[in-house]
């Protein structure tokens, strides 16, 4: 049993070492030039917007206090947005985490530390005050806790096959805030490569489809050429599983636009590739960078295939991200794939992680939520993280700080409540920055 010292230490407020602007400053420099001011404008927002864009400075804060020792594979960026909606191969409806830019070996807490943040920032941002957003950065620690003892009793099989669906998740839910839910639900389910065909995209009068340039979110740039990208194709391809592989065939590579996506990911290449089939029906593909992990760059923690359980790989972004989805996510894309050490035309390489785009994704509206219905969203993502985490032979060693009960929850509200006054003294000072001329800003929905 952990003690309360034990616990308190363990999740007391971090000691400030490095300034959050220059860590944002240094990743801008790695990031396309000509997307930076997006990126910025996008977490000038609010607190909860800035919170997003931030998993280095706090993996840097989080870096200079003690830790439990425990480091299992974690998401490195578990805040309430990078959970969502996404299709299983058999067209179920999901609902997990799904965003794993970060996922590396790290300090379980650290992930349940990002994620009581994120639900205490975001009910600030929602108009609640201290109190009620402390007792939900609670609840959220009490939700994990609870998920991770309850698990830690079920064999590792039980485990592996847990997952939320839609139908699950409506008992989990509350019934008077079941039509909200069902409306974000039916959202996602809209959102396939149909939709995003007549969304973004147009037919010339020869019968050529191409993808419409949105500047600055979505557009043609030569910072890599159709040649290029059917060649790093070629790379995926040997990284898809034989069946995708063998699917594939049936396509054809027709278009592809860099793409502006989420908050902290503004400004590293993405791309959004259209295929079609014989018969012209589309599939759309995404082409995401994947940098070094914050909890490596910024949290020092190595980062080795070895470390992460699988010897056998050479260690790649890509591959890291992908393995990171595929075992914390209960049924992943079958489109997964890597592409290593692809050069850019900066003169350096980078890493490529490949998916799905707009494959029923979707996601929950925070802002729309009241108090209550933030409630009823953390418990379930608390639980999630919670299953993620549980994947791990170390969950015997989560589970003894999970024991710690109703004190360990209370520490965690409080240090929510800590980081949250920290983030939005750190968002005070970037738009600053801001007004000041020191970081180039441009508003783009």
């Amino acid at each position: 049993m952990i003690s309360t010292s034990d616990v308190e230490a363990l999740l007391a407020p971090p000691v400030r070492e490095t300034d959050p602007l220059d860590i944002i400053m240094e990743q801008n420099k790695s990031r396309l030039t000509e997307l930076v001011p997006v990126r910025i404008g996008r977490m000038s927002e609010s607190p909860f917007a800035y919170y997003r864009g931030t998993a280095g400075p706090m993996a840097a804060d989080l870096a200079t206090r003690p830790n439990s020792g425990v480091f299992p594979l974690i998401c490195g960026d578990a805040h309430i947005g990078n959970f969502g909606y996404f299709a299983s191969p058999e067209r179920n409806l999901l609902f997990d985490l799904n965003d794993f830019d970060e996922a590396g070996r790290g300090p379980f807490e650290w992930d349940l530390k990002r994620l009581a943040t994120s639900v205490y920032l975001a009910a600030i941002d929602n108009g609640e005050n201290e109190q009620t957003a402390t007792t939900l950065a609670e609840k959220t620690s009490k939700y994990y806790r609870r998920t991770i003892l309850r698990m830690n009793q079920q064999s590792a099989l039980d485990r592996y096959y847990e997952r939320v669906n839609t139908d699950n998740l409506e008992e989990l839910i509350k019934e008077e805030y079941q039509p909200i839910f069902n409306k974000f639900e039916r959202k996602a389910r809209n959102r396939n490569s149909e939709q995003a065909l007549h969304k973004f995209t147009v037919t010339d009068d020869h019968g050529n489809i191409r993808i419409v340039d949105q500047p600055p979110l979505t557009l043609h740039t030569d910072e890599m050429s159709l040649e290029a990208m059917r060649e790093l194709w070629q790379q995926y391809l040997y990284s898809a599983r034989p069946d995708i592989r063998y699917l594939l065939r049936n396509f054809r590579m027709k278009d592809h636009v860099l793409r502006v996506v989420g908050v902290g990911s503004v400004g590293t290449r993405c791309f959004i590739t259209l295929l079609q089939d014989q018969l012209g029906n589309p599939l759309f593909i995404q082409v995401k960078e994947a940098q070094d992990t914050v909890l490596h760059t910024y949290g020092k923690i190595e980062q080795t295939s070895e470390s992460l359980g699988f010897p056998d790989r050479p260690m790649g972004n890509g591959f890291r991200v992908v393995a990171g989805q595929r075992v914390m996510q209960s049924q992943s894309d079958a489109f997964l794939g890597w592409i290593t050490d692809v050069p850019t035309r900066q003169g350096t390489t980078t890493d490529y992680y490949v998916r799905q785009f707009r494959d029923m994704k979707g996601s929950i509206n925070i802002s729309a939520l009241d108090a209550e219905g933030l409630k009823q969203t953390a418990k379930v993502c608390a639980s999630l993280l919670a299953r993620a985490h549980a994947q791990s032979r170390h969950i015997d060693d989560i589970a003894v700080y999970c024991e710690a009960d109703k004190i360990f929850d209370v520490h965690m509200g409080r240090f929510a409540h800590a980081y949250a006054q920290i983030c939005t003294q750190d968002f005070q000072r970037l738009r600053s920055a801001v007004k000041d001329g020191k970081l180039p800003i441009q508003y783009a929905l």
